[in-house]
């Protein structure tokens, strides 16, 4: 995999700036616009897989699914930037989220962060 999640956020930013003229910083009205977007996405999403709906519904197309789940977590970052959120902070609370609902599932055991190491 090439990139991290640093290199893919500096990107979006410089995108974002391009599209609107200044770089992102906590703006709930860019913030609110990609919540929006971000239900559009996930629609698209949805569009591209239909097998979920009833069993005659066979239409899947991987290639658009990826595509479409690719602009979900492009939104993702959005309102990352829009809420005046860098990478480090993203993914340590991703982390974070990720060993709390493990220690949800089981209970009482301790779950150590060692699949990053």
């Amino acid at each position: 995999m090439s990139g991290k999640l640093e290199d893919i956020f500096y990107a979006q930013s410089l995108f974002q700036g391009k599209v609107e003229g200044k770089l992102p910083h906590d703006d709930p009205d860019k913030f609110h616009y990609h919540i929006t977007s971000m239900v559009e996405e996930l629609g698209e999403v949805l569009k591209a897989d239909k097998r979920w709906k009833t069993h005659r519904n066979t239409t899947y197309v991987k290639q658009e699914k990826l595509d479409e789940l690719a602009d979900v977590f492009i939104t993702a970052i959005n309102l990352s930037l829009w809420s005046g959120i860098g990478p480090e902070q993203m993914f340590d609370a991703i982390e974070n989220k990720i060993v709390e609902n493990n220690k949800r599932i089981d209970g009482s055991k301790s779950y150590a962060k060692s699949y990053w190491s």
